[in-house]
């Protein structure tokens, strides 16, 4: 199968996908004939065929997280190329390891390593890492793959224009700039800390083809 005919991961309401697991296509990098290790792992065949996956060209860089590192929930804007005014833009974060948490519209999901996350153009976000602790395979998540949350994952991230930080208390998906109202009180919107049992009974759980919680 062809990157672009592969159906690549899942999309919520919001417009945010994650891409992990069985929705990642994996293929030996070379033919088997020259007998030489190597898979690649695709997350997107690019923007040219997969509508929901821009081209980015904004900053892009790593971003080490831990669980003292509790980001404001903001958007991202940059400017239209018609002129007049900016608009929303995707921003593309792979969890490379370690397990993190998003909220994403007032949502918290927890993020297994090797997962890609296309944040909604205008979704309201922030981003920590989960607490040290939190046993996925105990939880009945990750099958047979043991993954013990450390307090600390590293981020790649993205972004489709170049942008700035834009902070809210909005939780709701914003669709123009006019609806967006800015909050300076920037302690006030930090994403939480959680304990264990608040995200065992709260939180939704990406994994594969989907997102559960496991208190339902």
């Amino acid at each position: 199968m062809s990157a672009a005919a592969f159906n690549y991961g899942f999309t919520l309401s919001n417009g945010t996908k994650f891409i992990h697991g069985e929705g990642v296509m994996v293929k030996d990098a070379y033919p088997p004939e020259l007998n030489i290790p190597g898979q690649l792992q695709f997350f997107s065949p690019g923007g040219e065929v997969d509508s929901q996956t821009p081209c980015f060209c904004g900053p892009h860089g790593v971003f080490l997280f831990d669980d003292n590192l509790r980001m404001p929930r903001h958007v991202h804007m940059s400017p239209k190329a018609s002129g007049g005014g900016n608009r929303y833009i995707v921003e593309k974060i792979l969890v490379m390891n370690g397990v993190a948490l998003a909220e994403l519209c007032g949502e918290i999901y927890v993020v297994p390593p090797n997962t890609m996350v296309l944040i909604g153009p205008g979704v309201p976000h922030t981003w920590t890492a989960c607490p040290p602790g939190l046993d996925l395979q105990d939880l009945g998540i990750s099958g047979d793959e043991k993954i013990v949350s450390e307090g600390k994952f590293i981020a790649v991230f993205e972004y489709e224009k170049p942008t700035g930080f834009f902070p809210t208390a909005q939780t709701n998906v914003l669709k123009e700039e006019g609806e967006y109202i800015k909050c300076d009180e920037l302690h006030e919107i930090q994403i939480p800390a959680f304990t264990l049992e608040q995200l065992k009974k709260d939180a939704w759980f990406v994994w594969g083809r989907g997102a559960r919680k496991i208190s339902q």
